[in-house]
């Protein structure tokens, strides 16, 4: 496996991914890993289970504009409906219905109707999402873990849903511990706790004319700097930061 990790500027996410290498297995696609600014985008939603609840749930948290198609729902979806958080067009999917979509996702489990949906995202030239149906796919959804600010994104090129989903519940600690060691344990996601005072020292090391070497932040970035953090002495972690990527820097 290969690991990928990214600070977007001029945004408050870090990204982080985790895809299979080529020479691990010779038979998958490359996918470009990428986050999305959906934020007043028409994304269309192709059925009304509960693959497709958490979608819609997820597409939300992302300011996007909704259309349902569906001749039923979920509780949850129908009551975001009622509350015109999304449209809810109550019929099966016909051609047509991707008009004008920045977005698609498909989550039926009518495999003609799915093809016909990936027909219709192709010719338009709007990215699809066949939930279970990578081929079918113009785009996979990655396994994700969340904290404030930080997403971490876990791909296998849609190989393994379920390594994904092992790697996710490794790096948050869910994992059922009785199967792992406490060393089989990834606590990176702790760091999302910082992301405020790193941010805040960087900007006021910009307008100071400071720049820090790449190398000087990650040393600068140990234990005791997460611990006071995580212990509320703000004032303190920042000024240590600082402190650590100054030293022996001339403005």
């Amino acid at each position: 496996m290969t690991c990928f990790c990214t600070a977007v500027e001029n945004t408050k996410k870090l990204v982080f991914g985790i895809s299979l290498r080529k020479s691990t297995l010779d038979n998958y696609n490359q996918y470009y890993p990428a986050f999305l600014d959906l934020n007043g985008r028409f994304v269309v939603v192709i059925g009304g289970g509960i693959i497709a609840e958490r979608k819609i749930e997820q597409l939300l948290a992302a300011n996007a504009k909704i259309a349902l198609i569906s001749p039923d729902s979920t509780s949850s979806v129908a009551k975001l409906a009622r509350k015109k958080a999304i449209q809810w067009h109550k019929r099966t999917y016909q051609a047509g219905d991707l008009n004008g979509a920045w977005l698609a996702i498909a989550a039926t489990d009518d495999s003609e109707i799915n093809e016909s949906i990936a027909q219709e995202a192709e010719q338009r030239k709007i990215f699809l999402n066949v939930v279970d149906k990578s081929e079918l796919c113009g785009f996979i959804a990655p396994s994700i873990i969340e904290k404030g600010p930080v997403t971490i994104a876990i791909s296998t090129a849609g190989k393994s849903p379920a390594l994904a989903r092992k790697l996710r519940e490794l790096i948050d600690g869910t994992q059922n511990p009785e199967h792992f060691n406490h060393e089989g344990f990834c606590r990176c996601i702790e760091w999302a706790d910082a992301i405020e005072v790193l941010a805040e020292v960087r900007s006021e090391l910009k307008s100071e004319g400071i720049t820090a070497l790449p190398e000087k932040w990650q040393s600068a970035m140990d234990t005791h700097l997460l611990e006071n953090v995580q212990s509320g002495q703000i004032k303190y972690a920042k000024a240590y930061l600082k402190d650590a990527l100054s030293a022996g820097e001339s403005n």
